[in-house]
Formats: structure tokens, C-alpha cells, sequence
């Protein structure tokens, strides 16, 4: 491969990323600020709000302290003004994406794998968000591509990406478990095992002083991450799927129609596994990852974004399925995969939940000195401080699991909607300070229609979503106190 085309190749990719940083303007979940930005906003400019994962210290500092890297040059140079500070973190993602997906093309050695990976909806729904998915994602295409499948290659630069990624997410560890059994059986010496001890010790301590640094003592992030959502099985309160969920939902929803060309390479691979040693391995990787996860509660399709590559490489290895149809037919597929990736990645990207980040930015343009910020929203459903950078106080509802195992426990945010009109008389009764703004999807407007008609008045409505999930609605709507008197 020429010099001249690997650089045209990754240009176009860097172009072709960056322009997804301004074409998704949609809020996805929570973790996107919750995880990444609000921690590295906290660090740099010493204001804002953890959730209870770092309180209880089972997240690594690493991704939100390479963030809070960017806001420190940009508060040094004083120009940390807040619409860099929402896209400079992501510039980052796609440049990051941007070579993975290079790499991609490397690993593959096939044009229409990489523009299949480009042209998928989810992955340019996600790949430029500030995700812990997205992060884990591209550093994964990279290790995949530099794995040593022959037996006779030494590479252990994979290790380092490997070890720093079961570092900051500690369940990348259920991906890699065959590939790195695999690697070992089929080296078979002492050095092997060596290397992957010391890389590991060095990866863990690095982290474990990153993370004490940040945290302010010492932490093993990765163990108290274990102790959390293994032995106490904290996730589950975050919803709980069927076991088939991600075999039934996620896969289509993530693959499209190449989950029909899964299926068929599913079965080709089953009966030439010899002549597919390297997508053999890869399938088994798969199955036992999906298999894995479907065994805890929670469920979530970004949780197996990281196989999304995987699946695309065995779906189009050597390409056997296009040689063997004619053109007619191959562009049938082609037209139909391309409007069956563009139509929700239009509609995910410019329309479904806007209005969360619309509100953000209504308020921010809108704030005074003293003024206060109430949502009584779904919790976490709106970035804060990062999209705000003005040190004002904010009220949320909280939902925090039962960490204390306190009896009939009901977290603040369910309160809220079993009856908002209690809540509200129960924080709000005569005398108590009113917050300056109030955010509020539409359902629950008539619910306390009185409290806000005597308070509140409206000031800016602004579309969400067409299908709201429960406790959300079709518009958010932020309301500013009366004027006494």
C-alpha cells in the first residue's frame, strides 16, 4: 500500500469524523457528560457534580483526566469559553475515531469493510460522543489490528492498549479473555507469560496513580468496580432486560441488514472454520462476550458497541458473499444499505432528544449572577456544569441506588413522579427559596400546574422526541420565577 493513498485514506477519514462532531447534535445517555465531561469539569475549574460512582470510587480518573488535559490548556490561555469546551473533547473522539477506523482498513486489507464501519449509524451516532464506549471502541479496532494472529509474529503492543483498557473499563477484560488465551496457546513460552505480567502491573500501577491523584488517596478503581457491580449487583437498577435481548434487539439494531450476512457467515465460518482460523476465533469471542453480558440484568446497546467491528470484519471477510452476485444485485444492497443507515442516522443525530441540549443552551445564554436552576427531569437527563460553565446552584432529583440496603427504599426521582405534587409541597412548602429557573418535560405540567401558574411563568419550549421512554415527554420547558409582587 502506498504511501500516497494510506495518507488520502486517513485524511478522508479524519474529515469524514469531524464533520460527524457538528452533524450529532443529539443528546444519547447520561454517561456521555456524567462520566467524561462533568468529572473533567470538576478537575479542571474545581466546580460541578459527581454522581455516586466516583463518590464510591469504582471509575478510573484516566479518560475524564485527558479531558481535563484540553480544559487546562484552554483555562491557561484563557479562552475556555464554553462552546470549546463542549467541542474540543469531542474533536479529540473523532480524530481518535479517525485512526481507528484507518487502522480498521489496515487490519482488514478490505475497502468495503472500512466504508461499511464509516457508513453504519450507530458507530457515527457514537463515535464522536465523549462516551466510555466510544473511547473503548476505538482503542479496541487498534489493538485488534495490531493482535498477532500469526503464530511466529512477537508483537505485544496490543498488550499496552489492552491493559490500559481493562484499566479504565474492567469489563473490556470479557472481550479480550479468548483473544489473549488464544495468544498464549499458541506461543507456549515462559516469556509470553512474563510479558503479559509485567505490561499488566505496569498498566495497573500507572492507573492506580492517576486515580489516587485524582480521587485524593489511594484507590484500586478496578477492584472497588468488581466489589460494586459484582458482588452487589448495583446495575440492575438501572433496568433489566431478557437474557435473548441483545441476540433480538441489539444486534439489529447495531448491524442493520448485515445481521442478515452475519447469519450467513455464521454458517460458512461453521463449516470452513479451518480455512477461517482468524474469524473462527473472532466468532468465539463474540459469542462468549454476548454471552456473558446477557447474563447481568442491565442491558444497554452501547455496551457491546466494541463488537461492532468484529461483526462487521467476519461479515465481510474476503469479501466470498459480493463475488458471488451480480451487479444488478450488488446495488440493490448497496442502495438499500446506505438508506437503511442514513435514514435513523439523520433522525438520531439532528432530531430524537435535542431538546436537552437546546434547554443547556437556552439558560446558559440566559443565566445571571444568583440565579439557581431546578430540574425536575429524569436525573442526569441533561448535561450541567460542562455546558454551563457558570458556577450557579442546581438542583436535580437524585437516583442513586440503595448503597446503605436502607429498608423500602425509594429513590428521590421516583418519588418525584409517583406524585410531583407531593414532592413539591414536601421541598417547597411557604417560606422556602424558589429556585430562579425550572426545567420540566411537558407530561408533568398539569400534574403541578397550580405550583407553576402561582411561581412560574414559561419562557422557552423547545421538541425532544416523538417516542418518549417513561417519565419523559415530547417537549422540555423551562419556566423563570415571577417577579415578587
Amino acid at each position: 500500500m502506498g504511501i500516497g493513498k494510506v495518507r488520502s485514506v486517513l485524511f478522508l477519514l479524519i474529515i469524514w469524523r469531524l464533520c460527524s462532531v457538528f452533524v450529532v447534535q443529539t443528546f444519547h445517555v447520561p454517561d456521555e457528560y456524567w462520566q467524561s465531561l462533568e468529572v473533567a469539569h470538576k478537575l479542571t475549574f474545581n466546580y460541578g457534580h459527581l454522581t455516586w460512582e466516583w463518590t464510591e470510587r469504582i471509575r478510573s480518573y484516566i479518560y475524564p483526566f485527558l479531558i481535563s488535559i484540553l480544559y487546562n490548556i484552554l483555562h491557561f490561555l484563557s479562552i475556555d469559553y464554553t462552546i470549546l469546551l463542549i467541542y474540543l473533547p469531542r474533536i479529540f473522539q473523532s480524530l481518535l475515531t479517525a485512526y481507528s477506523d484507518y487502522r480498521f482498513y489496515i487490519w482488514s486489507k478490505s475497502k468495503w469493510s472500512l466504508f461499511i464501519l464509516s457508513i453504519n449509524w450507530y458507530w457515527y451516532y457514537c463515535s464522536t460522543r465523549t462516551l466510555i464506549n466510544s473511547f473503548e471502541t476505538s482503542l479496541t479496532i487498534i489493538a485488534l489490528s495490531h493482535f498477532p494472529w500469526r503464530e511466529k509474529e512477537n508483537n505485544y503492543f496490543f498488550l499496552w492498549i489492552v491493559g490500559l483498557l481493562f484499566t479504565i473499563r474492567p469489563t473490556s477484560a470479557i472481550i479480550w479473555l479468548p483473544l489473549c488465551v488464544y495468544h498464549i496457546c499458541t506461543r507456549s513460552k515462559i516469556s509470553i507469560l512474563i510479558n503479559y505480567f509485567l505490561i499488566g502491573i505496569t498498566c495497573l500501577t500507572i492507573s492506580t496513580f492517576i486515580d489516587s491523584f485524582c480521587y485524593g488517596n489511594f484507590v484500586i478503581t478496578p477492584w472497588e468496580f468488581f466489589k460494586m457491580n459484582v458482588w452487589n449487583n448495583i446495575s440492575k437498577s438501572y433496568g433489566v432486560e431478557n437474557h435473548f435481548w441483545y441476540f433480538l434487539s441489539a444486534l439489529p439494531v447495531l448491524l442493520g441488514i448485515e445481521y442478515f450476512t452475519l447469519i450467513s457467515s455464521v454458517w460458512r465460518i461453521f463449516r470452513h472454520w479451518r480455512q477461517f482460523h482468524c474469524e473462527t476465533i473472532l466468532l468465539i469471542t463474540c459469542f462468549w462476550t454476548i454471552l456473558v453480558y446477557s447474563c447481568l440484568e442491565h442491558k444497554e446497546f452501547r455496551f457491546i458497541l466494541p463488537l461492532l467491528p468484529i461483526f462487521i470484519f467476519i461479515c465481510n471477510s474476503r469479501n466470498y458473499e459480493r463475488k458471488r452476485i451480480s451487479e444488478l444485485r450488488r446495488k440493490l444492497f448497496l442502495g438499500l444499505f446506505i438508506v437503511s443507515n442514513l435514514i435513523p442516522g439523520v433522525y438520531f443525530s439532528l432530531i430524537h432528544q435535542k431538546g436537552s441540549l437546546n434547554s443547556l443552551e437556552f439558560l446558559r445564554n440566559n443565566l445571571n449572577q444568583g440565579d439557581d436552576i431546578l430540574f425536575l427531569t429524569p436525573c442526569h437527563s441533561t448535561p450541567l456544569y460542562s455546558h454551563l460553565h457558570k458556577n450557579v446552584s442546581t438542583r436535580f432529583l437524585k437516583c442513586e441506588p440503595n448503597l446503605n440496603n436502607t429498608k423500602d427504599y425509594i429513590e428521590e426521582a421516583q418519588q418525584f413522579f409517583a406524585n410531583p405534587q407531593k414532592w413539591i409541597d414536601e421541598n417547597y412548602t411557604k417560606g422556602i427559596h424558589l429556585p430562579t429557573f425550572l426545567v420540566i418535560y411537558d407530561n408533568f405540567q398539569k400534574q403541578i400546574q397550580s405550583f407553576l401558574l402561582t411561581n412560574y411563568r414559561e419562557i422557552y419550549k423547545t421538541f425532544d422526541c416523538h417516542f418518549p421512554q417513561k417519565n419523559y415527554g415530547n417537549y422540555m420547558i423551562v419556566y423563570k420565577k415571577n417577579h415578587p409582587g
